[in-house]
């Protein structure tokens, strides 16, 4: 899922923890961690993952030395051997001295929103420059912190320590980081994490880069929840499909997200921002401190590449007639370039440098 996602279901337990303490009593929050995949090593038992997960390429890091000492069936590790069986129903273990850890996040263009889809496609080490790993762990830890000891009477966090460097699983990396506050939990920005959340700025609209049929099946899957009949559902397509599954989910969404619904509908959802005219003090929220890059167009590194290329052949050509009176009087003999060259401007400028004997066309 994509980070929007991730932001909003933190803040949404809010409303689960306080219900749970209405009626049972005193919440504390655990296990967590800042996981927002399953690629660690061995997080779903033994070289085994759920089925057909990891969905996504994991992140690879050298594994550790075996904690157990060296004498342990099949330590330290094999760097000449690629993943070991037996097998469960999905993919983790070592591969040639290698262990899969939690993908990076990649910084999001500003123009493309954060949102999107570019994780899908984002490789799991972000390149030098655009890894923005730190700014979302960071704002998810503000926000759970928030739902956890702002509602509920707290948490523990899963694990104090890991063999492999993966923060996401350990508190002292978490630390180390600066993904975790130290210290005081009425801090301003746990307490104001979930400001843009808590507001309602965000809308669950369809995703239009997901086929009509699974646009379908999502809202035959919340239209049906709510108890109303489906079977319009099948006669639209194209833009109307759309339109109509922007408002189907948002509604379902609006009414069931208290209950830990997400909008993702099988991937026929996605968040968004709404489009909306804030005061000053609504950007107070710590979710702006996010940096920015900027896309430079093609176009216009074409157009740059085109007038730079202009302007030095300009340069180039005026140096050429000034320095070189060969050069000069060729141009000015070229038959082509005679309405240029005989123009009373042309003669003042290039006029002082001819090759003595030569004879200028009247």
């Amino acid at each position: 899922a994509d980070r929007l996602t991730f932001y909003n279901n933190a803040c949404a337990q809010k409303k689960q923890i306080a219900l749970m303490e209405r009626e049972f009593g005193p919440i504390i929050v655990g296990e967590w961690s800042l996981a927002t995949d399953n690629c660690v090593m061995w997080l779903n038992g033994f070289n085994d993952n759920l089925p057909g997960f990891p969905r996504s390429p994991c992140k690879y890091t050298a594994c550790s030395d075996p904690y157990m000492g060296d004498e342990q069936p099949g330590a330290p590790v094999d760097i000449g051997k690629g993943i070991q069986g037996p097998y469960g129903t999905g993919m983790s273990g070592p591969s040639f001295g290698l262990c899969p850890v939690d993908r990076d996040w990649m910084t999001e263009r500003y123009n493309r929103g954060e949102g999107g889809m570019s994780w899908v496609s984002a490789p799991p080490e972000a390149p030098r420059g655009r890894d923005g790993t730190d700014e979302v762990m960071k704002l998810l830890a503000l926000k759970k912190i928030s739902a956890f000891s702002g509602i509920g009477h707290g948490y523990y966090f899963w694990n104090f320590r890991t063999e492999l460097y993966s923060p996401q699983w350990s508190y002292l990396l978490a630390l180390e980081r600066e993904w975790i506050p130290k210290g005081n939990l009425n801090d301003d920005r746990i307490v104001n994490s979930c400001h843009k959340e808590d507001s309602g700025s965000f809308v669950c609209n369809a995703n239009r880069q997901a086929p009509e049929d699974s646009v379908r099946s999502g809202m035959e899957y919340a239209v049906g929840e709510s108890g109303k009949d489906t079977d319009y559902i099948s006669t639209l397509k194209d833009d109307d499909l759309y339109d109509e599954a922007d408002i189907v989910f948002g509604e379902f969404w609006d009414s069931h997200r208290g209950q830990g619904a997400t909008c993702d509908f099988g991937g026929a959802a996605t968040l968004a921002e709404q489009n909306k005219t804030h005061d000053e003090d609504y950007y107070t929220d710590d979710y702006y401190n996010v940096t920015e890059i900027q896309e430079f167009p093609v176009w216009k590194i074409v157009v740059f590449a085109i007038l730079g290329a202009l302007a030095g052949g300009g340069v180039g050509f005026t140096i050429a007639m000034k320095m070189n009176p060969r050069f000069n009087r060729a141009v000015r003999q070229s038959v082509m370039l005679r309405p240029v060259t005989s123009s009373k401007v042309f003669r003042q400028s290039f006029g002082g440098n001819i090759d003595p004997g030569y004879q200028s066309y009247s």
